[in-house]
């Protein structure tokens, strides 16, 4: 019995960190989020009960935030799918500068987030050339940040730009995982490369493009640095031009930060962890079923 016991004394330390630094500080936003309060001055609470998620869920921001996500993820997670696949694809094909093009794709991955954000405004600044040959193309003459729905493609953009070297990375490693038997079978029997793609490679890669899906997914409900860059520069307010930009995360800070109502900005907090939770159960439960 005291064997048995010797494994499970090794994560103790562990255990106890988790309850110190995760549960602990999630159980105490929990609690806030039912008193009105500012962190100038924590002592000074009062209890409302279910008043601040009934404030925020009425709240005309946080129910645009919500749909700036959702929009998100319906526009940005299959392009970044798409591109990624895509590139490797191409990379794990014989082609030269192999090296240098699989790390010139991931470097956007480990650029600082608030340098790609300035780097994507002054892209797309009324005085750039790109701004300017867009125009030529039927688009408006604008500093993309500074009207919807350019903001918006921003946001779309950085999202792709940022996360299809990781993705892409994730798709290389499936790829090289499948046997050169099943491609040497098909061509011999006549199979073109789009017949082989469609029938080897993307059912070979169904649980690696399940995996990246659900990241993917869960990366862009915690985005919050990408596109505060990109609507405060100028000096405009967070998730400008109108709520265009505003994330669900950029609402939690606004309200924490800059309105000083840790109340509503917990309820808030909460709301989003509960959506992340679900989506991380259905992975879950969705790998298990796999796996059986």
């Amino acid at each position: 019995m005291k064997k048995r016991l010797i494994p499970y004394l090794f994560l103790l330390p562990f255990l106890i960190l988790s309850a110190i630094f995760t549960l602990g500080p999630m159980l105490y936003v929990f609690w806030i989020s039912f008193h009105e309060m500012s962190f100038l001055n924590i002592s000074n609470r009062v209890f409302v009960g279910m008043d601040n998620y009934s404030d925020i869920l009425k709240d005309e921001a946080f129910s645009q935030a919500i749909l700036n996500n959702l929009k998100l993820i319906l526009i940005a997670v299959p392009l970044v799918i798409l591109i990624s696949l895509g590139l490797a694809v191409l990379l794990n094909s014989k082609i030269k500068f192999k090296s240098f093009f699989r790390s010139a794709y991931y470097f956007p991955y480990i650029v600082s987030p608030v340098a790609m954000g300035v780097i994507i405004v002054q892209l797309f600044a009324k005085d750039n050339f790109l701004v300017k040959l867009l125009a030529k193309a039927g688009l408006e003459e604008v500093s993309w940040h500074t009207a919807m729905p350019y903001a918006f493609g921003l946001v779309v953009l950085i999202v792709v730009w940022s996360q299809m070297g990781f993705y892409m990375v994730l798709y290389l490693s499936g790829l090289q995982n499948i046997s050169g038997e099943y491609y040497e079978a098909a061509r011999m029997d006549g199979a073109t490369k789009w017949q082989q793609f469609c029938y080897i490679t993307l059912p070979l890669l169904h649980y690696t493009t399940y995996l990246v899906v659900f990241m993917c997914i869960l990366s862009v409900l915690q985005i919050f640095d990408q596109p505060y860059v990109i609507s405060t520069t100028g000096g405009a307010s967070a998730g400008s031009p109108g709520y265009g930009t505003l994330t669900m995360v950029m609402y939690i800070y606004e309200k924490a930060f800059r309105y000083r109502e840790m109340g509503q900005a917990s309820a808030a907090a909460f709301i989003v962890f509960l959506m992340i939770f679900i989506v991380t159960l259905v992975q879950k439960l969705s790998d298990r079923k796999e796996k059986e």
